[in-house]
């Protein structure tokens, strides 16, 4: 809980980064359970995935189906959030190391995660998914 109370000081208001904790809790949790739709929300998406172009911004139709694409036929073991950060008062990031698995396989994979947040009011709407090999 210490970690938490840091990043709270960290960002100045306990509001904000509760908003911001929430966030990323529930990204990880869309991103856990393959539900790339409820991620991506209804937003214009980034999405930028290892051996590919980063995109422009794609409708949340598009980035939903990337995502799908990208993740199909793997099964998520983990996904921890290692930094939660305002970046100014309009953005904010998420830093998240996923650990999965190719189905059918026993083999262990870690990558990382970056999801970008835009500020609207006091919560926080999705922009950008950048997976890290």
């Amino acid at each position: 809980m210490s970690w938490l109370l840091a990043v709270v000081l960290a960002m100045g208001a306990a509001g904000q980064a509760d908003s911001l904790m929430v966030a990323a809790r529930r990204a990880t949790a869309q991103w856990l359970a393959h539900d790339f739709k409820a991620l991506v929300g209804g937003e214009a998406v980034m999405v930028h995935l290892p051996g590919a172009e980063p995109s422009s911004p794609l409708r949340p139709a598009q980035a939903a189906e990337l995502l799908r694409s990208f993740a199909e036929g793997t099964r998520e073991l983990d996904l921890v959030v290692q930094v939660v950060r305002d970046v100014d008062p309009d953005r904010a990031y998420v830093e998240a190391q996923r650990v999965f698995q190719a189905r059918g396989t026993s083999d262990r994979h870690s990558q990382t995660l970056y999801f970008g947040f835009r500020r609207v009011g006091s919560s926080y709407h999705l922009v950008e998914v950048r997976a890290l090999p």
